[in-house]
């Protein structure tokens, strides 16, 4: 692993929120893969703009039984699906930004969550 991957994977497993900026095809990917095998009872949150890469992440976590999902303007309004958000069933959760915020005068489902419920967001 380079510096940068290691030191992001031990900021990540101490607890702290980390944000890893480096350019395509660096590795960041394995920054996320390292604390996910570690600790398969934890949840964490990518936020990725494009629904191409958020695809090909959800298939790189997959090859390590990493239980995944993209969620975007997409993503079903389905109540069961939404419980196995809350409930803690993925441990990677990968975001459009727009689900985070205010976005086309509404708050997103994933947005209310994160700001309502105190049990979901600790588990991230």
């Amino acid at each position: 692993p380079r510096a940068f991957q290691v030191e992001a994977s031990l900021a990540i497993l101490s607890g702290r929120d980390t944000l890893i900026t480096a350019g395509t095809g660096s590795g960041k990917t394995l920054c996320l893969l390292i604390p996910m095998l570690l600790r398969p009872k934890s949840m964490s949150i990518t936020i990725l703009p494009l629904k191409r890469l958020q695809m090909m992440q959800v298939q790189e976590c997959e090859k390590y039984n990493i239980r995944t999902i993209a969620i975007n303007e997409d993503t079903p309004n389905d109540p069961g699906l939404w419980e196995c958000f809350v409930c803690g069933y993925y441990q990677h959760l990968i975001v459009s930004p727009e689900q985070l915020g205010m976005f086309n005068g509404h708050l997103p489902r994933l947005a209310r969550l994160i700001r309502q419920d105190r049990v979901f967001t600790n588990k991230i």
